[in-house]
């Protein structure tokens, strides 16, 4: 879905906390904003002493409150992470600012049905939408969320709305980089883990255990680097299943004025900003 509500304002910064090395929670109160953010969507964040706004998923939405999880991983993201803390030996990088400008919602995020208890329908997805119309409350799919690294950041607010509960299949480099999985279970998801170096879970990729569990009826929402994501339309082709990728890009505008963010769809190019972040499967390349 994509919202027709869009703000750009300052918003107060809540919390912005390291829940593990390198990996912050950013909370903001956005009291006329939050109720129009759905799963999938993103925000364009200004940063103090950055050039250009940075794209950040939404994590979580509760009444009044928007959750961005991210890691720092240059500049931007640096000073982002000394925002709304008290440190005075930061505060001309940012730090002890107490609030943030950010414009959003943007982007076409996943349409739920509201009152289904077994029912995911992408009101975008017109393959999905002819074959499901006719008996809706009579049809189950078993969603399974694929995510890579931060791409655990979106994907937590689609399992919260999603009234039928799934199986995570989470990778990262190791048990360290791993965000998040105590708020799967607590909603009622299993989780499937695996790290690179073996220090938790399956040791190697994801897409491994993936391929050797996934059975028919599975429905795959994956968000995560572009390599694993390769793997998972691959997957999806060769077992015949549906699913969606929720694509992360480098952006300058956020809606789809610059151009900088074009992706191939059934051979077109679509701008994840404004035609994405949320994609079928089926016609993408990658």
């Amino acid at each position: 879905m994509c919202t027709l509500k869009r703000f750009d304002k300052s918003c107060k910064i809540i919390s912005n906390r390291e829940v593990c090395t390198g990996y912050f929670e950013l909370k903001v109160k956005a009291d006329d904003v939050s109720k129009y953010c759905s799963p999938g969507q993103f925000f364009m964040i200004s940063i103090a002493n950055v050039f250009l706004r940075r794209p950040l998923s939404v994590h979580d939405v509760k009444r009044d409150t928007i959750s961005f999880l991210y890691g720092v991983v240059g500049k931007g993201t640096k000073i982002l992470s000394e925002m709304g803390r008290t440190s005075k030996s930061v505060f001309s990088r940012g730090g002890g600012c107490n609030e943030i400008k950010m414009l959003g919602p943007l982007g076409r995020g996943y349409n739920l049905t509201p009152g289904v208890s077994s029912m995911f329908f992408p009101q975008a997805s017109l393959s999905l939408s002819k074959k499901w119309s006719a008996g809706i409350k009579d049809i189950s799919f078993n969603p399974v969320i694929v995510a890579g690294g931060t791409g655990i950041a979106s994907v937590y607010f689609l399992a919260a709305k999603l009234k039928k509960k799934g199986i995570l299949y989470y990778g990262s480099r190791s048990k360290k980089d791993l965000l998040c999985l105590d708020k799967f279970k607590r909603i009622g998801w299993k989780v499937v883990v695996s790290t690179e170096d073996g220090s938790e879970g399956y040791k190697g990729y994801i897409t491994d255990m993936l391929s050797k569990n996934l059975k028919d009826g599975d429905v795959l929402f994956a968000c995560g680097p572009t390599p694993m994501l390769k793997k998972v339309l691959q997957i999806a082709k060769e077992k015949s299943l549906k699913g969606f990728v929720s694509l992360e890009e480098k952006m300058a505008c956020g809606i789809g004025n610059c151009q900088g963010c074009a992706v191939k769809i059934d051979g077109k190019s679509k701008m994840v900003c404004k035609d994405g972040p949320i994609f079928e499967i089926e016609g993408l390349e990658l």
